[in-house]
């Protein structure tokens, strides 16, 4: 009653009526007498404005004010969805019931040149250089990332093409961008040879294409001249800080390259086994290059989502503080380094310098998604519910296909009483994991995620089916096993759930701050189960 009583802005209208009614009723007392009105004159008043309180809350509760002006004010049942509780005439499957996202019109039109880098084709005969063409083309859309006058769709959304067939004009409008960057990398013995084109979508013409051939230490001058032929191609005007960042090299050393591409490539599978493997390629990479800034990045990071997903223990934030340290004493000016830095300072409790380092890597890059996202994990982790609201929608504004943001978001918005955003962002979020399972249907994350916010918003057979298929795709992993769990107490089922997390902790989960700060396992704060487990953690 009382969220729905502060929904409604009864609550605000109640203060406000009471200090004027106030107001009223002494000007009236202190002006009757001087004007010869009778006595009973306050006393009318008075009466007046307790009247006038009563229907003040009835309209208050009835009606609100907007941009458009008087409007009824919804009901919750006309925002939320039904008891997601399994009934015959509630069920709906995703065919049965699609979902409709809300489209809201920007504050602003982004007039910037906007362009999307998709990953390189392989072209070298050996799947196992795989990692070596993506990370060409991921390095070339790092380094358009520091150019504020330019829109650079986002890694996530740029790669979900890869392995596909697909048309220029179909990804231009799917990532609304107005060019494309497409290319092959041909990976023999210590030769390279790169060829890259940019696409007009809307012409679907060329503006600008090049192949080299070269040796591999080479390589690093071949992403600075794409990157510069792009910015002339499309007629960018850079500062000299500007032309400065695209040029910038993290390392001059091939090999220690090459080993940082392959770590990276196991980092993002985002698996306890694969981390480690990471750890090790980052190592040879670092063996290779000592000053290799992003490669300490990236052993921080690994250590930082190891200690979050599956390896609690006091050995990974020790690791990812010395190594995000380590990569900002190498390397300042990095944005990376000092997202780094705030996820290695959060795992150790240390949130205030953990935010210093965030708003560092915010101010040096934007747009770099990871210090939004991970911010806002931070102060969801602490409970910091409004400040966590701000920073998931910087980061779905910097990245609009990524669909974990959004879940968060809605995760947060329904805790602060913010029932209609909450359920916008649910079903920004559903659709954006539909999107995303269309090309990887067996993603272990889009599913467990997914399957939450169809049960949020009433969904409750699809939550059921992803929830599953999230187990059958990866039930060896602590962060599957507390993320389907997270899902099933929102579908009522607790005791499935409390088995869920206890075999997650079984494997290694031990992130207690964020164990008791998910409000999506809030149905379960009474139960001695989960209160047993968090004595565990201590």
């Amino acid at each position: 009653m009382w969220a729905e009583l502060k929904r409604r802005r009864v609550v605000r209208v109640v203060v406000l009526y009471a200090i004027a009614g106030w107001i009223v009723i002494e000007v009236a007392s202190t002006v009757a007498p001087n004007l010869n009105l009778p006595d009973w004159t306050v006393t009318l008043v008075t009466v007046l404005v307790g009247l006038g309180f009563i229907i003040a809350i009835l309209l208050a509760w009835a009606f609100d004010i907007g941009p458009d002006g008087v409007h009824r004010t919804p009901s919750l049942s006309e925002i939320e969805p039904a008891d997601p509780t399994p009934q015959a005439d509630a069920v709906s499957s995703t065919e049965e019931k699609k979902l409709e996202t809300p489209t809201p019109a920007p504050a602003d039109v982004d007039q910037r040149k906007s362009i999307a880098v998709l990953p390189f084709v392989n072209m070298s005969g050996d799947a196992e250089n795989e990692y070596f063409s993506d990370g060409i083309s991921e390095e070339i859309l790092n380094l358009l990332v520091k150019l504020p006058k330019l829109r650079v769709s986002s890694r996530t959304s740029s790669f979900a093409f890869k392995g596909t067939e697909f048309d220029i004009p179909v990804v231009a409008k799917r990532l609304n961008v107005g060019t494309v960057l497409e290319g092959s990398v041909r990976k023999a013995g210590d030769r390279v040879r790169i060829t890259a084109q940019l696409i007009d979508t809307s012409s679907d013409s060329h503006l600008w294409s090049e192949t080299y051939d070269r040796e591999l230490k080479d390589v690093f001058g071949i992403q600075d001249d794409i990157a510069k032929s792009i910015v002339e191609a499309l007629e960018v005007t850079l500062t000299p800080k500007e032309r400065r960042a695209i040029q910038y090299v993290a390392t001059s050393n091939a090999l220690a390259y090459d080993f940082y591409l392959r770590g990276r490539k196991f980092f993002y599978s985002m698996t306890k086994r694969n981390f480690h493997h990471a750890v090790r390629l980052y190592n040879q990479a670092i063996e290779q290059d000592p000053n290799y800034a992003l490669a300490y990045a990236g052993i921080a990071d690994a250590h930082s989502l190891l200690f979050q997903y599956g390896e609690s223990t006091p050995e990974n934030a020790e690791k990812a503080n010395e190594a995000s340290a380590k990569a900002i004493e190498l390397d300042p000016d990095s944005a990376e380094a000092h997202a780094s830095y705030g996820m290695a300072l959060s795992m150790n409790k240390r949130h205030d310098a953990a935010e210093k380092e965030f708003e560092t890597a915010i101010m040096l890059n934007p747009s770099l998604f990871e210090a939004h996202y991970f911010y806002a994990r931070d102060c969801l982790a602490q409970g910091k519910f409004e400040k966590a609201a701000r920073l998931f929608s910087d980061a779905v504004r910097v990245n609009p296909e990524d669909y974990q943001s959004p879940v968060f978001l809605s995760q947060v918005y329904f805790e602060l009483g913010r029932n209609r955003e909450g359920m916008e962002s649910a079903l920004c979020a559903a659709k954006a994991v539909e999107k995303h399972l269309e090309m990887h249907p067996d993603d272990a994350r889009a599913l467990y995620l997914g399957s939450y916010s169809h049960a949020k918003v009433g969904n409750v057979e699809t939550a059921q089916d992803w929830a599953k298929r999230a187990l059958d795709a990866d039930r060896n992993e602590p962060a599957v096993l507390y993320n389907v769990a997270c899902s099933y107490t929102m579908l009522g089922d607790n005791d499935r759930a409390l088995d869920l997390l206890e075999q997650a902790v079984d494997m290694g989960f031990g992130y207690k701050a964020w164990l008791i700060n998910d409000t999506s396992l809030k149905p379960l704060q009474d139960e001695p189960r989960l209160k047993a487990l968090l004595q565990r953690l201590d």
